[in-house]
């Protein structure tokens, strides 16, 4: 393990508070626009994340009431933002459901060179949204054997190249060598792919692989292909089981994945200045749109004519162990909200409210001091590899955490100062795999 934490940011252009666009400065006006981004990017440059998650979602889910908490196309973004930074590293979201290994392959790989090596994959099964892609939505485990089968080609096509093929030999007019580049001619169950990309082998050979399925399925998909992995855990025992369970499954792997949970960290000079935001943004959160997204949260559960101010019945709640809520939606950010439930029992206001602040991952209010303090112990107790930081609000909660919670860390040697080296295998401590 190392002694330093790894960063990544989660982009949302309105924060995890997905209401607080309502706050006056809150900049929601710019979303889908380069500058908005763009801001968010620079700060999270200059605070030597390594680097930025843009998550996606291809189906049609407003009411109206809020922006969507992503809603930039993760591709494009990136080959915008790598044109303005230098050394941060971007990783979009790519659904093998609704995608051809070598389309993805070509994009990415020519994103590492424009980047300068600072590309990784998101990579997700999608759970809906084939609506819009003339197909029907394949079950769970055809999603995961598809989703196999995709990297293993994209791999090939990526390694088709070798290091040395081209020469750029201007005397015997030889550009490449072609005993050098080996075709994939690839028939499988699913894709089939003849030949390699037609620009060279990028310069980490591979984007960053990163993966956050939390079901068995995914947890498998993760052990055998992630280099990052993105969960989302609030109770640190859990997060030390999972984190544990991961490694055993990686054991035999040359590669050990980073274990990021999410966290969402709201921040400010005193705690009772960080209260008092969070307690603002909670009063813009109508009722009736909280106990919509939480049932649904909840695969469901029937939250109708309960006292918000008294525990859920637990009979309302489907058990994790049986088969059809794993089969749900959600069911792997559902177990950790029932096991939170179960334990800490708390009103159905209180869940409503901190659903809405951290959708399942952990919330941290207070100082800098305070929020590193937390950090640092699930860091030291074998709980992550570091944190995937999402803003609760936006600008100023991400400002904050870069001026004065990343500081902080540094203060306490936990993070880093500078960045290692160019690309984001090496700000992550990744080997650039061979040919």
């Amino acid at each position: 393990m190392s002694d330093q934490m790894h960063l990544l940011l989660f982009h949302s252009p309105v924060g995890m508070l997905v209401h607080s666009w309502r706050r006056p400065g809150s900049l929601a006006e710019g979303q889908f626009g380069l500058d908005l981004v763009l801001r968010s990017a620079e700060a999270a440059e200059a605070a030597k994340f390594d680097a930025m998650l843009l998550a996606d979602r291809v189906v049609f889910e407003s009411t109206g009431e809020d922006p969507p908490a992503g809603g930039y196309e993760p591709l494009t973004t990136t080959g915008a933002l790598v044109a303005r930074t230098s050394h941060l590293g971007f990783i979009p979201t790519i659904s093998t459901t609704f995608a051809e290994p070598y389309t993805v392959a070509r994009m990415l790989s020519q994103l590492d060179h424009l980047s300068g090596g600072r590309v990784g994959w998101n990579v997700v099964t999608s759970t809906d949204g084939a609506q819009n892609f003339a197909m029907d939505m394949p079950e769970k485990q055809e999603r995961y054997a598809r989703a196999d089968e995709f990297l293993d080609v994209a791999y090939r096509i990526w390694d088709a190249w070798q290091d040395d093929a081209v020469v750029f030999d201007r005397e015997r007019g030889q550009w490449a060598e072609l005993d050098r580049i080996r075709h994939p001619r690839y028939v499988g169950q699913h894709y089939r792919v003849a030949e390699a990309l037609t620009h060279k082998r990028s310069p980490q050979g591979r984007p960053v692989i990163a993966q956050a399925g939390q079901s068995e399925d995914g947890r498998a998909f993760a052990a055998k292909h992630a280099e990052v992995i993105f969960t989302s855990q609030s109770l640190m025992d859990a997060a030390i089981d999972f984190r544990t369970e991961l490694r055993e499954r990686t054991a035999t792997r040359p590669v050990t994945p980073a274990i990021l949970p999410g966290v969402v960290p709201v921040v400010a000079k005193t705690a009772i200045e960080a209260q008092e935001r969070l307690d603002e943004i909670a009063e813009l959160l109508p009722m009736e749109a909280g106990l919509r997204r939480l049932s649904e949260l909840l695969l469901g559960a029937d939250l109708s004519g309960l006292d918000l101010d008294a525990e859920i019945p637990l009979e309302r709640l489907a058990a994790p162990e049986e088969g059809d809520a794993n089969a749900l939606i959600g069911a792997s950010r559902y177990r950790n909200t029932y096991r939170h439930i179960v334990e800490q029992r708390p009103t159905l206001r209180q869940l409503v409210v901190s659903h809405s602040r951290s959708r399942s991952h952990g919330t941290v209010v207070g100082t800098a001091e305070t929020v590193a303090a937390h950090m640092a112990s699930w860091f030291a107790a074998g709980a992550c590899d570091g944190f995937t930081i999402i803003p609760p609000f936006m600008p100023e909660g991400l400002d904050d955490i870069c001026e004065l919670l990343v500081p902080e860390l540094q203060r306490r040697g936990l993070f880093r100062e500078e960045y290692p080296g160019t690309t984001l295998r090496d700000t992550l401590g990744l080997p650039r795999p061979g040919a």
